[in-house]
């Protein structure tokens, strides 16, 4: 078969979760590629009710890099999800502010517990939901890499060709060295949570970032201020991105005036 040509009977899944939407934009563009030839669902892990793995023949799961790793929410989603009934192909693909090192290589070990078979892995650097708030005047922590669109286009080609060859050879991307430099780096990250100020002069109580929040971190006090539980926090900073007025920030003595948006 020609990878060009149509074949509505291959279903195709796309699964991700994406902090404030980087790894969101990837998956549109790769639903919007694949679905020109195949039968292609495209779903957020926060979204998933009622969907079954089992139902397609191949995977592609989508996640950004929080501390050179996987996001808590994605390693629980499929911690707590069953073995499959027969191997899957799959792609991982990553969003990375700065270095994923490892990030692709945790997760296919553990899908593949779950008989989810990796056979192509990818990363694509986009903006960082972090840096950008750290760093606001570093360029680069709000631009994706040149050509995405491009790049997205020729891995989703890739992954295709690697269906139509019908291999499931056993691939776990290679550990990254660079993994045992950062290391000092990684805990610290996993086990500082910078804590997210309110800025009460700006916040209207909408409860944007409290419906928001990915794991229901955030909720209200008695007068109806946020309030963030950091031990929940997987520190996307969804909430500081996505609030209308900017009156979240990292900084207790100045608000945020620059953030994400897509």
């Amino acid at each position: 078969m020609n990878i060009n040509e149509p074949d509505q009977r291959r279903k195709i899944l796309i699964l991700y979760f994406s902090g404030t939407g980087a790894t969101k934009k990837v998956a549109q563009i790769m639903h919007m590629q694949l679905s020109q030839r195949y039968t292609v669902s495209i779903s957020s892990i926060e979204d998933d009710a009622g969907l079954d793995i089992n139902d397609y023949d191949a995977l592609i799961v989508g996640t950004p890099v929080y501390h050179a790793a996987p996001p808590r929410i994605v390693t629980s989603y499929f911690e707590h999800i069953r073995p499959l009934v027969k191997a899957l192909p799959a792609l991982i693909y990553n969003t990375r502010g700065l270095c994923a090192l490892n990030t692709n290589r945790i997760l296919a070990k553990q899908l593949y517990k779950k008989k989810i078979v990796t056979i192509m892995d990818t990363a694509y650097r986009s903006p960082a939901s972090d840096g950008s708030l750290i760093a606001p005047r570093i360029k680069r922590f709000f631009e994706f890499e040149p050509g995405l669109n491009r790049k997205v286009t020729k891995d989703c080609k890739a992954f295709v060709k690697l269906l139509q060859s019908g291999s499931l050879r056993v691939y776990i991307p290679r550990f990254q060295i660079g993994s045992l430099i950062n290391a000092p780096n990684k805990l610290a990250g996993q086990l500082i949570r910078l804590k997210i100020h309110l800025h009460r002069g700006r916040c209207t109580k909408c409860g944007k970032c409290t419906a928001n929040c990915p794991m229901g971190a955030l909720s209200k006090d008695f007068s109806g201020w946020p309030v963030v539980a950091k031990n929940e926090c997987i520190n996307c900073y969804r909430c500081i991105h996505r609030c209308p007025c900017l009156a979240l920030s990292l900084s207790k003595r100045k608000p945020t005036d620059r953030v994400l948006r897509y």
